[in-house]
């Protein structure tokens, strides 16, 4: 099992600083607070699944609104780049903007969350890496 590579505070408080600059100081006891839901997932709850991680990731900082402004943005950025340094990739696209939204505010799960993350990254790619038959 490869080991994870989680984002810092100082990194998500830089990536709303290139998204929005002069956008102000963030409350750093919600940013904090969102980037500690990861760790307790990882940690107490024995998640190794990056897609959970990173659905975390999304919900957390959209909803934690630590931020003045560009917080699901940030959140979306925080995710994609997690998942990045952890050897998967997103397909940028409309359904992705639509799941950053629909994670930030609605009663969507970290597991359903994850799932789309899961369906929109090179993750089926690499499963189907060699596979020769008929995908249905």
């Amino acid at each position: 099992m490869m080991e994870i590579i989680f984002l810092t505070t100082e990194q998500v408080i830089n990536l709303q600083r290139v998204t929005l600059p002069n956008s102000g100081t963030p409350n750093l006891d919600r940013l904090e607070g969102a980037l500690n839901r990861v760790q307790t997932l990882h940690h107490y709850e024995n998640c190794d699944d990056v897609f959970s991680l990173a659905a975390m990731y999304l919900v957390g900082i959209a909803k934690a609104h630590a931020f003045n402004d560009a917080n699901k943005r940030t959140a979306f950025q925080a995710a994609s780049i997690f998942l990045m340094m952890n050897g998967f990739e997103l397909d940028a696209s409309y359904h992705l903007v639509k799941t950053t939204v629909l994670a930030a505010e609605s009663d969507a799960t970290v597991q359903e969350t994850a799932y789309a993350l899961r369906l929109l990254s090179n993750y089926r790619e690499d499963l189907m890496d060699g596979y020769e038959g008929d995908y249905l």
